[in-house]
């Protein structure tokens, strides 16, 4: 059976399930939960900085783009009203749970420095 959390996003940001760690992105306009996780080496996404057409995010470890349609693909279900956010946890996932806020580089303005290399997604 799911489990369903509430997140105050006014206070957190961050969802730790487990060893698993999901961070709140802001997207045109739209929040979601996504996997803090970049699928070349692991490396944590929310410290990424987007790429200056703001579709990617450059990895903090080693540079890789990754799109962030892709990482939105990650995302839990979540739904929000203002400040809350209702998050589906997945199924079967009986590890605990805690909240938190941390700095999030993925939702600041695009990085105008940053080139345009590899990209994954």
């Amino acid at each position: 059976m799911a489990r369903v959390i509430v997140m105050d996003l006014s206070r957190h940001n961050t969802v730790m399930v487990g060893h698993d760690r999901y961070f709140v992105l802001d997207c045109d306009g739209r929040s979601a939960l996504v996997r803090d996780h970049c699928p070349h080496r692991g490396g944590p996404l929310s410290l990424a900085r987007r790429t200056p057409d703001g579709r990617r995010l450059s990895c903090p470890w080693h540079g890789t783009k990754v799109g962030v349609a892709a990482v939105r693909r990650t995302c839990l279900p979540m739904v929000r009203s203002g400040d809350e956010a209702l998050v589906m946890l997945p199924d079967g996932d009986d590890a605990p749970v805690s909240v938190i806020r941390k700095e999030i580089l993925a939702n600041l303005s695009p990085d105008p420095t940053h080139d345009e290399g590899a990209e994954h997604g």
